[in-house]
């Protein structure tokens, strides 16, 4: 009985967070969505960014959403699986991360080529470069949508950074040209075309 419960308990022991990797918990879940999500030096993303912490950060994203479940709009939703899904992409936990990729888009009146990204992504974790390449396509030729020269100045003010359209097709193009490489290293800029 007593090995049985020893055995018990090292099967369900959780690795150690490396320190490097640690956070206030509470903290993070107190935040709102839109702090935990589009603050760059706060939030999920600041592990999400360090390869030591991807893991760390997908729990901490899957927390965020069991936690708020009920608190957060559709797109908060599809962005928190989107997120959490790219990070397990990045870990090598495909089966995992193509879930929550495609639970992360959404049905959209606009076309925004949020799904074609999503495809594409999803392609190239399942090695079909013929998806991913058509995907490409479609997202190259989605026209911007209505106000999005206002959202590329707000999103300019907000991050410092240009926000070009169509939105992610240097993704794309990146994941098409590092094809054969894992999708850590596919994501990256160094695959990515030069701006």
């Amino acid at each position: 009985m007593f090995i049985a419960a020893v055995m018990t308990l090292a099967i369900f022991q959780v690795a150690p967070v490396p320190e490097a990797c640690a956070y206030d918990r509470d903290a993070m879940l107190a935040l709102t969505p839109e702090d935990f999500d589009q603050d760059l030096t706060g939030g999920w993303r600041p592990l999400g960014n360090r390869d030591e912490c991807r893991e760390v950060a997908a729990d901490l994203l899957a927390a965020y959403r069991e936690t708020h479940w009920g608190d957060l709009d559709v797109d908060q939703l599809h962005t928190n699986y989107w997120h959490e899904g790219q990070l397990r992409a990045a870990l090598g936990q495909r089966d995992r991360a193509v879930r929550l990729l495609l639970a992360g888009v959404g049905p959209s009146p606009i076309p925004d080529g949020k799904a074609d990204y999503a495809i594409g992504t999803v392609a190239f974790l399942l090695n079909d470069l013929p998806t991913l390449q058509a995907a490409r396509a479609r997202l190259a030729a989605t026209p911007p949508p209505p106000g999005f020269e206002e959202s590329a100045r707000t999103f300019k003010e907000r991050y410092g950074r240009d926000l070009v359209w169509p939105l992610n097709l240097d993704v794309l193009d990146g994941l098409i040209a590092c094809f054969d490489k894992p999708y850590g290293e596919a994501y990256g800029q160094d695959c990515r075309p030069a701006a």
